[in-house]
């Protein structure tokens, strides 16, 4: 073998490094996006359970109530809490709206969160109000956003989510349920 075929051989043998080098580089990335996305799954995950267990508080949850209730007369603590408790969800929803537009956060996911939004959250007239007043903190892209959301949801009152669970308890038992006022 001559030292002109040495030296192809070489820079085929490069080539292959080449090659192989970069499959290995793809492998390794698309590895890498997996384990963002879960971990990113597994933070608002933790963050929107802790901010539920949170409102579980009986402090909280009458602000939480009277809030969503869009209540003319809730006191000023109560609405303090209500404001930050509002705060502190909007900017998650913000936070996971640009997760998914830049391919953080799975789609599939998102589109079970912002669901969830809609129907529990900007469904009710307190989480209207705190937006048309706060609306203006967050990214204009954002505000649309949510914007259009609030347009497809139709407005529902504060107790329609416990009647709809009085319903359907009352469908699968064969006890009768006796009306408890919410202390």
């Amino acid at each position: 073998m001559g030292l002109s075929q040495l030296a192809d051989l070489g820079e085929l043998l490069g080539g292959v490094a080449v090659v192989a080098s970069l499959v290995y580089l793809a492998a390794q990335i698309r590895q890498n996006t997996r384990t963002v996305r879960a971990s990113t799954l597994h933070q608002n995950t933790d963050l929107w359970s802790s901010l539920f267990l949170r409102l579980a508080e009986p402090g909280l949850t009458r602000a939480y109530v009277a809030g969503m209730a869009g209540q003319p007369d809730i006191r000023p603590l109560q609405y303090s809490q209500f404001f930050f408790i509002c705060r502190s969800m909007f900017l998650a929803f913000e936070n996971q709206y640009y997760q998914m537009r830049h391919g953080v956060l799975d789609s599939e996911a998102y589109a079970g969160y912002e669901r969830s939004i809609s129907t529990q959250i900007l469904a009710f007239r307190g989480f209207r109000l705190w937006w048309e007043l706060n609306r203006s903190m967050y990214s204009p892209e954002f505000a649309d956003h949510i914007d259009a959301m609030i347009a497809e949801v139709p407005e529902a009152d504060s107790g329609s989510m416990l009647r709809e669970w009085h319903v359907l308890a009352q469908a699968k038992t064969a006890f009768p349920l006796k009306p408890d006022p919410m202390p």
